[in-house]
């Protein structure tokens, strides 16, 4: 009834952030590809033989590597999902808080009851908001990470001329985020069902390489830009994860009717998808705020 409801307002929606909520709110924080977690991100794979936790994980690790995250910092998590990264950054980074902002109210409840019972609520906090109008003052944090949600900004580079507002002097912005490939076509170019959300809810402003990315980092006064493409430890091991799970019977037994269906709609031609993916890329970027600034 969630995924019919979901489908139902993201075809109905023309508000870009109503389309954007219906299609995170169609999936419940359950345990669909996952085994423990509520992750939401492609995963990085360093083996090829993880889990999709383990793998979902290793990107939060990454991106808080990359904003350098440590003990006693605050920071400011934007599209933040479930949470999950948060709880995880709080345990191994042991930051003095984290303050997350979403856009959909299903994430934000969800983090912020598993916030008050594990009676982590001084050091976490999760509130609805865009990341293209942050509710906080200049100054306020030493981290802005967005791990897998800059794509849907409207548009992103209003995100990071709010982030660097925000930052202190010193700061880093870090995101783990999505792009064409240089030299890759139009994202209308883009058939596969598997990955035609990013067709539905990237906005164009924001479809470019990793070049013109760093390009406007520097624009919006950032320095020490630092844009690395993951992709190849990202998309294949993800379709070759999710290929092996549906031809697993004992997965097509927890999961709904309806979902298994999607599911194989989405994935009814695999060698479209492997060769769309080769065009997409998954990028970690990082940058720093001037002292002076």
């Amino acid at each position: 009834m969630r995924m019919l409801g979901a489908l139902v307002k993201f075809r109905m929606a023309k508000d870009w952030t109503k389309k954007v909520q219906s299609i995170y709110q169609m999936y419940p924080p359950g345990h669909l590809m996952t085994e423990k977690s509520t992750y939401f991100n492609q995963g990085y794979w360093e083996t090829g033989d993880e889990t999709y936790d383990d793998a979902q994980q290793a990107l939060a690790g990454l991106l808080a590597d990359a904003a350098k995250m440590q003990a006693g910092d605050v920071v400011l998590d934007c599209g933040f999902g479930y949470g999950d990264q948060d709880f995880y950054w709080m345990e191994s980074r042991e930051p003095k808080r984290i303050c997350g902002i979403n856009i959909t109210p299903q994430h934000v409840e969800f983090a912020g009851a598993r916030a008050e019972r594990e009676g982590v609520t001084d050091k976490l906090s999760f509130q609805l908001a865009s990341a293209t109008e942050i509710p906080f003052p200049d100054n306020t944090f030493d981290r802005v990470v967005s791990l897998e949600s800059a794509m849907h900004y409207q548009p992103r580079t209003k995100f990071f001329e709010e982030a660097f507002r925000v930052l202190r002097p010193g700061g880093v912005l870090a995101t783990a985020d999505i792009v064409p490939m240089p030299h890759a076509g139009p994202r209308e170019d883009i058939k596969s069902h598997a990955i035609g959300w990013l067709n539905w809810t990237v906005d164009e402003r924001n479809w470019h390489d990793r070049d013109v990315y760093a390009t406007k980092l520097g624009d919006a006064g950032f320095e020490d830009v630092d844009v690395t493409t993951i992709q190849p430890k990202v998309w294949e091991p993800w379709r070759a994860y999710i290929t092996n799970k549906m031809a697993d019977p004992a997965f097509k037994e927890t999961v709904s009717k309806l979902y298994f269906r999607v599911l194989q709609k989405a994935w009814a031609n695999p060698e479209l998808l492997k060769r769309e993916l080769e065009d997409v890329d998954y990028i970690l970027s990082s940058a720093t705020k001037p002292m002076d600034a």
